[in-house]
């Protein structure tokens, strides 16, 4: 697939992802997608991202993406993203906080044949957490 072409896929994917259509957004993804930056816990290819994502989803049940930035060449793509959502759901052992989470990351979408065969993601976890109350920001020593 041109550049062109996969960057348009990526949008529409997003689009999907915002539109709550998780199947449509794993469309993008080819069945046994390597992933790197997520949890080590999750099972691999296509059915880890699904898995992971509903975990996201029931945590933040108006989440979306908005991307910011996409730089693409060859068969890979760059986005730089924010996360919103707000915490109404039980995510990773936290009860809600009804906190709004606002949280930047970036993405790295290897493409092949018209699917992501391998992404690497990375997100601040830790503003994520402390957003949430459960971790505290490292003071800045002068």
């Amino acid at each position: 697939m041109p550049v062109r072409e996969n960057i348009e896929f990526v949008h529409r994917a997003i689009a999907r992802f915002n539109a709550k259509d998780l199947e449509g957004y794993l469309e993008m993804f080819d069945k046994a997608v390597v992933f790197h930056g997520l949890s080590r816990r999750l099972k691999p290819g296509v059915g880890g991202l699904r898995d992971y994502y509903k975990v996201l989803r029931d945590g933040f049940p108006d989440m979306r993406l908005a991307s910011e930035d996409v730089i693409a060449e060859g068969e890979k793509i760059a986005n730089r993203y924010t996360f919103y959502g707000t915490h109404k759901g039980e995510y990773m052992g936290i009860a809600p906080t009804s906190k709004l989470v606002i949280s930047a990351g970036m993405v790295i979408h290897h493409f092949r044949g018209g699917k992501c065969v391998e992404t690497w993601q990375s997100t601040d976890a830790l503003g994520f957490m402390t957003q949430l109350g459960v971790a505290q920001p490292l003071p800045i020593k002068k």
